[in-house]
């Protein structure tokens, strides 16, 4: 049976395993050797931690905060719930949240090379000040989105709703390409 823990503070090797969080920060922990499967993490912070190639499979996350995080491969689209998430300046790159519904979560200053976004609802997502390159968001829906200061994007207008996302020069000018439209 999974333990609960309310409102803890954990770091570096203090991890206790399996269980239920809610409310609950992690400060440098490794996830990388921990078995997260099926764990549930509720109003959870994590900072400078470290989930890289981790299985979330089966797992819980409802409005988390990342902080300053690598998650390099992770397929989110594994989770149980993956809800309401924010991430700050974390390094995400070829994770996977294919068609999951990601409406208004929060993805500011992060790294996100070769990032899955396929068919996903991110209607008034934030992307300020990403680097996307060659994240794919063909059938998205990024109505309000934000990517004022995102970089390295390519958004095919023609696959994708776009109607009032913000972008910011010249990297709005990445926008054309879609359409066959030159500019010199």
């Amino acid at each position: 049976m999974n333990q609960y823990f309310e409102n803890s503070n954990y770091i570096q090797d203090d991890f206790p395993g399996p269980g239920e969080y809610v409310e609950c920060t992690f400060t440098g922990i490794d996830f990388q050797e921990a078995n997260i499967s099926r764990m549930k993490f509720i109003d959870c912070s994590f900072n400078e931690c470290n989930f890289s190639n981790t299985s979330v499979k089966g797992g819980l996350f409802r409005s988390p905060v990342f902080s300053k995080s690598r998650m390099i491969g992770i397929n989110w689209v594994e989770c149980a719930t993956f809800s309401s998430a924010s991430f700050s300046d974390c390094l995400l790159d070829y994770c996977v949240f294919q068609s999951l519904n990601l409406k208004s979560n929060k993805f500011l200053e992060c790294k996100m090379h070769e990032v899955d976004f396929y068919q996903t609802q991110l209607v008034g997502a934030d992307f300020s000040k990403s680097d996307l390159r060659g994240t794919v968001f063909n059938g998205a829906d990024l109505r309000e989105v934000d990517f004022r200061g995102a970089v390295n994007y390519f958004i095919d207008v023609k696959l994708t709703n776009v109607k009032k996302a913000k972008f910011s020069m010249p990297e709005g000018l990445a926008l054309l390409t879609g359409l066959g439209i030159i500019i010199e």
